[in-house]
């Protein structure tokens, strides 16, 4: 009769007749597989398995069969290992020892697993049902007596549902993440003095908000920032309004956010403005209407008109003499002193003399009184010129 592997441990079991001559030696494997199956045993699963097979060998020795099992290897995502063959019901310890902060799933077969976090060990047991075998976690419902300790201090006064006074006791002093949770107001005396520095993530010098969740979390906002708000008296973008709305002031320069003066409102009436290059005036479409260089260059894309209708005018009559007053004036080329430019044009002084309608004052900040010239007005002279020309050209042709 040949030999079986039926039990748990999978050891050989020996018919009749069978393995004559061997039954020493049987004996001794087996004895060896018992003792293996009481000791310590470490598997590696493949780099990055999500899943792996521990099998319990007929007969011959494996890491599976014993009672402290370690699982090594590296790992990208958790990894279900199945303890074959899953007609075996045995207990086991096993650790989580691979490397990438994973988790190991225990299974069997179809029925539960138990999850083992990375860097942890859990003691599990199978119940050996075959295809729908199950693995179970050992300590799940353990209870422990009146006497048990942890660390060598007692606990068996605290369970879950007990009232226990903690006096001068430390959570989680030396970081190891251990901390109590669900905690509620009711809980915390008033009394309880507890420090605002022990506050999460709490930064000095900054506002705290509540997040998303409910939960205090620091801000961007720096304390002075909130301390700019102190003595708000009403809605502060009410007050930013107003401010927006309010008159501009008076004789103090409106700058750009370049540092250049802009504007400037005189007292007197006068609004001055000031520019590097060109003054420029566009309308809606980005079309420039008009323009002033640095050297008082004015110049318009369309006609510059005057009002000149006759309701605007009284005491109305004609020029005299204009040929001979044109005749006292003179035209010049000249050079600008200010640019240095070459134009042609006439002195102001000297039409004053002869023309003094055409000719106007105006204050310089630099050279005080300066005289103007009315260079549109001269047309009426001219025109006039020009009429009292021909009337001498016509009586010379007599």
């Amino acid at each position: 009769m040949a030999s079986t592997f039926d039990n748990n441990l999978r050891l050989r079991e020996m018919g009749t007749g069978d393995e004559s001559g061997t039954w020493g030696n049987r004996t001794n494997e087996n004895l060896e597989l018992i003792g293996e199956a009481l000791g310590y045993g470490t598997e590696a699963i493949t780099t990055n398995a999500d899943v792996h097979t521990t099998t319990v060998s007929n007969g011959a020795t494996a890491p599976g069969r014993a009672m402290y099992l370690k699982y090594t290897g590296t790992l990208d995502s958790a990894c279900t290992i199945t303890l074959a063959p899953n007609t075996i019901s045995k207990l086991w310890f096993i650790e989580n020892a691979t490397g990438g902060a994973q988790n190991i799933i225990i299974s069997q077969g179809s029925g539960a697993n138990v999850t083992i976090p990375n860097g942890k060990t859990k003691l599990v047991f199978t119940d050996g049902a075959g295809s729908g075998a199950a693995v179970t976690d050992g300590l799940d419902k353990i209870d422990l007596g009146s006497n048990s300790t942890l660390n060598g201090g007692g606990f068996s006064d605290v369970t879950a549902s007990s009232t226990t006074t903690f006096t001068n006791k430390t959570f989680d002093a030396n970081g190891t993440g251990n901390s109590i949770s669900n905690i509620e107001n009711a809980d915390i005396s008033a009394s309880a003095a507890i420090a605002f520095s022990k506050m999460e993530n709490l930064t000095i010098n900054r506002a705290l908000i509540s997040d998303s969740n409910g939960d205090v979390v620091v801000s961007n906002v720096l304390a002075d920032e909130i301390n700019y708000l102190d003595g708000a008296s009403s809605n502060i973008q009410t007050q930013i309004n107003a401010k927006l709305n309010s008159a501009l002031p008076n004789d103090a320069w409106l700058s750009s956010a370049d540092g250049r003066n802009r504007f400037y409102f005189a007292t007197n009436g006068n609004t001055i403005t000031k520019f590097d290059t060109t003054w420029r005036v566009d309308n809606n479409s980005n079309t420039t209407m008009l323009t002033c260089d640095t050297s008082g260059n004015f110049t318009a894309t369309g006609n510059v008109g005057a009002y000149s209708d006759m309701a605007l005018k009284e005491d109305i009559y004609q020029i005299e003499n204009a040929l001979e007053k044109v005749n006292k004036l003179r035209g010049v080329h000249f050079t600008r002193k200010s640019n240095n430019s070459k134009e042609i044009g006439v002195v102001a002084n000297e039409v004053e003399k002869v023309v003094p309608e055409l000719v106007d004052e105006h204050e310089d900040k630099e050279l005080g009184t300066v005289k103007t010239m009315k260079y549109a007005n001269t047309v009426g002279l001219l025109i006039e010129a020009v009429k009292d020309l021909s009337k001498q050209i016509e009586e010379l042709k007599k």
